[in-house]
């Protein structure tokens, strides 16, 4: 029956601290002084992740943006080569159709169908590459995305960090200081992962 009457008034006891601060007047712990060193450090790590996933957001949208570009051109050269096809298929069938005509209404339209073929390598050749081109887009977008979502996760543990470090300053418990460093660690070898990660793509690119 005393421990069930102990257990809330320490609670009361924590919530007292928690609203009112520490006025006991005793000495703070040594590793209080250490709290406004680890919230700097995080905060500043938190600004820097912060500035650095909107600017991941924003590469991943020029991506995407030269992506649907490529795929346009892409499109627009297909669509090219198939009009070629058409036009000189329609000569062909023209020739084999009239084999009466004149030597140099031959000759002129034998002329336009060489014209119409020859282009059509160079056309196909250029539709293959603006589709590698938005392939590689869409993947250097999805890794840019796949990284910003890392970014946010140490963000995250960051400012958690913060947040617990500073309730482990005022009311002085030692165990959510030790987590808050923790956490804080986390969210540093996360962060450390994903920006290494994205050089290393960009190095072998």
């Amino acid at each position: 029956m005393a421990e069930e009457t102990a257990k809330p008034s320490r609670v009361k006891a924590l919530a007292e601290k928690f609203t009112k601060g520490d006025k006991s007047g005793e000495p703070a712990p040594k590793w209080v002084g250490y709290v406004a060193l680890l919230t700097g450090i995080l905060a500043g790590l938190a600004g820097f992740l912060t500035v650095r996933a909107t600017t991941l957001t924003n590469n991943a949208i020029y991506e995407s943006n030269q992506a649907i570009l490529a795929q346009a051109q892409s499109s627009d050269s297909w669509n090219e080569y198939q009009a070629d096809s058409i036009k000189a298929r329609i000569i062909e069938t023209q020739l084999a159709a009239n084999p009466g005509l004149d030597a140099q209404s031959r000759a002129t339209l034998e002329s336009q169908e060489k014209d119409f073929r020859d282009r059509q390598p160079k056309i196909q050749t250029d539709a293959q590459n603006f589709a590698k081109e938005r392939d590689a887009h869409l993947a250097q977008g999805k890794g840019l995305l796949a990284t910003r979502d890392l970014i946010s996760y140490a963000d995250l543990a960051t400012q958690l960090a913060i947040a617990l470090a500073s309730v482990a300053a005022m009311v002085r418990v030692r165990r959510a200081f030790d987590a808050a460093i923790l956490i804080g660690v986390i969210g540093i070898v996360i962060a450390a992962y994903a920006l290494g990660r994205q050089y290393l793509a960009v190095g072998l690119m």
